[in-house]
């Protein structure tokens, strides 16, 4: 078996180069019917190079096209940070983080097969701080989602972790030609556990095998012609795989992992007993650029399986579960989740977009527990953030938006439990005394100032909305209200 000797902070940087100098004609992408080799992905990356602002920030407007990982690559060439923004991101958020982070450029890559990228100058010449390699927007513990600067540093440690979990030694393997069974990347490549699946193929010495639009149909096509190993799933997908008119097991897939958001044990089981595949949940944040702690096979293999586990802390990464002083609690009792590990992010961008120190401990903002035994199980969260499908909708922000409706007079928007998606946004409306418009009528216009999945699946219209003794708004019992509704 050949290994990288991936040591220095530039080796995450250089992957591409690296890869290209060694199997230049191996397959490092495949999406659709295209492949790409090591070369190809390279001269593109190089190209493009050329156009950019070395040393500066840029915002890509990521999606899981080989077009993208072009430009990360690129972009890491000329020692620019990467500042992710979906292509979901409405363009007024993409225009906020491209304020916040002083982002040199925008650049667009190609959403189809070609390898092209629109470059597009924001007139900025800030420069990004040493060794930042990604800017990745999350909740923190406010509505507005925060800037977090991730190092190579840090990245590494989550993909070297990820490569021993996979039996390698943590500096991976180099490609070779022919190439490998490809690695199956389902997550978007803007959100922390996609990008992260995109950089671990390769530290892997594997292609990445990027798919279309999820379906069950897709997973079992992908499948009989490839040798997929582990599948990487979201909740969503899970249940769709559970509720799916198609046949289990999948030939080639020995197991399947979980995170992005809450999967209930209900969806796991049945999982498991349709494709005979063991399903293993995993728990992590952008913050520590992956999992704090996932499910082992070996542990699954055994029967050690506490009821809704997440699994044993990962590799380099530290969890103390503290009571509201900030004490540590015993095994067994309900606290916080607090981390620290090698992977973790410098901090959120200030107000001067450098990263503010975070201190050696980050708080989750989960409540977990912590057995004697050393698995971890979250029980629920401090903060309002509702994951729906493995995507953070903010409450805050989606009641601005309602709020702005003329036909709306105020709103409370909280997360209520799905089968298929984890958790759902809905919201309660009082509407303006001379509003006439139906419910459906506020989700369209909604559209036009939110992403798809941060629309309130529900809206219910009330006289009065539930608050605190404070006058502030009582989200559980506004949830209660949705309990009311199905009955």
């Amino acid at each position: 078996m050949s290994t990288s000797p991936a040591t220095a902070l530039s080796d995450l940087a250089s992957i591409l180069s690296r890869c290209a100098a060694t199997a230049p004609n191996s397959v490092a992408v495949i999406k659709s019917d295209a492949a790409y080799t090591f070369g190809q992905l390279e001269n593109a990356a190089a190209r493009l190079s050329e156009r950019l602002i070395p040393g500066s920030r840029v915002v890509i407007r990521l999606d899981n096209t080989a077009a993208s990982v072009v430009a990360i690559h690129s972009a890491w060439s000329v020692g620019c940070s990467v500042v992710s923004a979906g292509v979901l991101v409405p363009d007024t958020e993409v225009t906020r983080r491209t304020t916040v982070t002083s982002a040199a450029t925008t650049l667009v890559p190609d959403r189809g097969q070609s390898l092209d990228v629109d470059v597009q100058h924001t007139g900025s010449d800030a420069l990004a701080p040493p060794n930042e390699a990604l800017v990745m927007f999350t909740s923190g513990t406010t509505g507005t989602p925060k800037a977090a600067s991730l190092t190579f540093a840090a990245l590494r440690g989550s993909v070297a972790g990820i490569a021993g979990g996979s039996g390698l030694g943590e500096g991976g393997r180099a490609p070779r030609d022919p190439a490998r069974g490809p690695q199956l990347l389902l997550v978007p490549i803007a959100l922390m556990g996609g990008f992260l699946g995109a950089l671990s193929a390769w530290w892997l010495g594997k292609p990445l095998l990027l798919a279309g639009k999820f379906s069950a149909e897709l997973i079992v096509d992908l499948a009989a012609r490839y040798r997929l190993g582990v599948l990487r799933l979201t909740p969503a997908m899970v249940w769709e795989l559970v509720r799916a008119d198609v046949d289990g097991p999948l030939p080639g897939v020995t197991s399947a992992t979980v995170g992005t958001a809450a999967l209930p044990e209900a969806t796991r089981l049945a999982f498991e007993e349709k494709y005979g595949i063991p399903m293993l949940r995993n728990y992590g944040q952008t913050e520590f650029a992956g999992a704090i702690a996932f499910e082992r096979l070996d542990d699954v293999a055994a029967g050690i399986r506490p009821d809704n586990t997440v699994g044993r802390i990962a590799p380099g990464v530290e969890v103390l579960v503290l009571d509201d002083d900030g004490e540590p609690v015993d095994n067994g009792q309900i606290g916080e989740i607090t981390a620290r590990a090698r992977s973790a992010m410098s901090g959120y961008l200030d107000s001067n977009g450098q990263p503010a120190d975070a201190g050696s401990w980050l708080r989750t903002g989960d409540l977990g527990v912590l057995s004697d035994d050393g698995f971890l199980s979250v029980v629920g969260r401090l903060r309002d953030l509702v994951v729906c499908g493995g995507f953070n909708v903010y409450p805050a922000q989606v009641e601005s938006a309602l709020n702005s409706l003329p036909e709306v007079a105020d709103s409370a928007v909280v997360g209520i439990a799905d089968d298929r998606l984890g958790e759902i946004p809905v919201a309660a409306v009082i509407m303006a005394s001379d509003a006439t418009s139906r419910t459906d009528e506020l989700k369209l216009a909604l559209r036009e100032h939110l992403a798809a999945y941060e629309v309130p699946r529900i809206i219910l219209k009330v006289d009065k909305l539930p608050r605190t003794d404070i006058g502030k708004i009582d989200r559980p019992a506004v949830a209660r209200l949705f309990d009311a509704e199905s009955k």
